[in-house]
């Protein structure tokens, strides 16, 4: 991998909100809050999508996963960068305010599109993204 002075090649960022058919990481599982509740070490994306087999229901719905970006191949991206990172920290933002400076451990903030574009703001609105596939 072609490290650059901040980080991993754009090319090779993760996506932290994907659809069970680009998942490679199981990222997190949602409270009953709607938050977020981060896994780490990173555990492959079979995790979330045989627990939720057994539970029923979208795996979406119940964990958050992340694979490759797939930059043009998304709805989201701008042609430059991701719009839906930059969308949410600047809703964040507005709602909220200054994002709190503790991020949460995250196991793949190395590689992850939104953290590379945004930085740590889109941690504090990350942890509040569940992923809608329908």
């Amino acid at each position: 991998m072609t490290q650059s002075p901040q980080g991993p090649d754009p090319s090779e960022r993760m996506c932290p909100s994907t659809p069970v058919a680009n998942a490679t990481v199981f990222l997190g599982m949602i409270t009953p809050a709607g938050r977020v509740a981060y896994v780490t070490p990173a555990l492959p994306a079979e995790v979330a999508v045989d627990a939720a087999a057994e539970a029923g229901g979208p795996v979406e719905g119940r964990y958050r996963l992340a694979g490759p970006c797939v930059t043009s191949r998304c709805g989201f991206w701008t042609g430059e960068h991701c719009g839906l990172g930059e969308r949410l920290v600047s809703s964040y933002a507005e709602t909220v305010g200054p994002p709190e400076i503790d991020l949460p451990r995250c196991a793949i903030r190395r590689t992850c599109r939104w953290y590379g574009e945004q930085g740590p703001a889109a941690c504090a609105a990350c942890a509040h993204v569940v992923t809608d596939a329908r």
